[in-house]
């Protein structure tokens, strides 16, 4: 019986590890083929996870960045926005548990941490004082932002 470090297969090729667990499957090796997809499976959920936080911290740094910066909205702001609600919503379709309950666990942290990437990206430094009302789902999610 062969002892494969599947974390680290994962890690390295999803391709890779789906060959193995074909083969695994051939063999009749189903314990070790299961044990290849649990890792699998975790990976790719993590991914796409990772994947919302990213785009919802990109979303809401775009809302304050509109709030604080008036002067400066344009058109790539507004595009920036449209795109990160689509990507998340593409990432709900494909993964169902990234849904809204989820997004309400994560909003808190993630709001901080679009507060720190909005006051870089404004420029501020970590001394400025720049402490934002909190957002609600209305201005992430539904609101719409025109010029």
């Amino acid at each position: 019986m062969r002892t494969v470090d599947w974390q680290e297969m994962v890690a390295t090729s999803h391709l890779d590890t789906i060959v193995a667990v074909r083969r695994l499957l051939e063999e009749k090796e189903y314990e070790e083929a299961q044990e290849a997809l649990d890792e699998l499976y975790q990976a790719m959920a993590n991914a796409e996870r990772r994947a919302l936080n990213s785009q919802l911290i990109r979303l809401m740094v775009h809302i304050l960045k509109w709030r604080y910066q008036p002067d400066r909205r344009s058109t790539s702001w507004v595009r920036t926005i449209v795109n990160a609600r689509q990507e998340i919503k593409s990432l709900q379709e494909y993964m169902p548990s990234l849904n809204r309950k989820h997004i309400e666990t994560i909003w808190q942290k993630n709001f901080e941490l679009a507060i720190d990437a909005a006051k870089a990206e404004m420029n501020l430094s970590r001394k400025d004082k720049f402490e934002p009302a909190e957002l609600d789902w209305e201005e992430v999610f539904d609101d719409e932002y025109l010029l």
